[in-house]
């Protein structure tokens, strides 16, 4: 906990550039997310038939965000926005930071494409680039974003061994991969 709270005040103080902040924070918001992603899926080899994997991912990622979001209401950690930074957000869902959300949605959908879809593996940098988004603009300490990771990768596997063995069901197969 004294980690991140000295991490969180080393970036208040020490990290004066308020463009890369700005890049970061957008960079992580999920439509920019899925406009890069989208072309990219759309030409890989392993990501076919492309609507219904859309659609997986989707649910996928819409349902361990309501988890997550269940989780930050069970530990209700403040933001460092908030406990370092001073500034008040009046938006509810804005006041609680563990785990953090993007972190572990951007998990989710990576380790479903890499290890569902074999897309590969580099595109792991867009949940580190949105882990560190939140990190710079001060909305969650370093802890909250391992502890999204994990649930991102926890889930993530959970989907993946789901999507494998709905694969195998020759009606999933007649009716939707065909």
């Amino acid at each position: 906990m004294k980690l991140d709270f000295t991490i969180s005040h080393w970036i208040k103080n020490n990290f004066p550039t308020e463009t890369l902040r700005r890049i970061l924070g957008r960079w992580n918001r999920g439509e920019v997310f899925l406009i890069i992603l989208l072309p990219i899926l759309y030409f890989a080899d392993g990501f076919r038939p492309f609507w219904p994997a859309l659609i997986y991912i989707a649910i996928v990622a819409f349902l361990n965000d309501r988890f997550v979001l269940f989780l930050k209401k069970v530990v209700s950690r403040g933001r460092p926005l908030i406990s370092v930074a001073g500034k008040l957000d009046s938006n509810p869902d804005m006041k609680h930071s563990f785990p953090s959300a993007h972190s572990a949605n951007s998990m989710v959908v990576v380790i479903v494409l890499v290890f569902a879809f074999q897309l590969p593996a580099w595109i792991f940098i867009f949940t580190f680039l949105a882990g560190l988004g939140r990190l710079l603009s001060l909305h969650h300490f370093l802890s909250d974003l391992i502890g999204g990771w994990i649930v991102g990768f926890v889930v993530g596997l959970l989907a993946v061994v789901f999507w494998n063995f709905l694969v195998t069901q020759d009606f999933f197969i007649n009716t939707f991969l065909t």
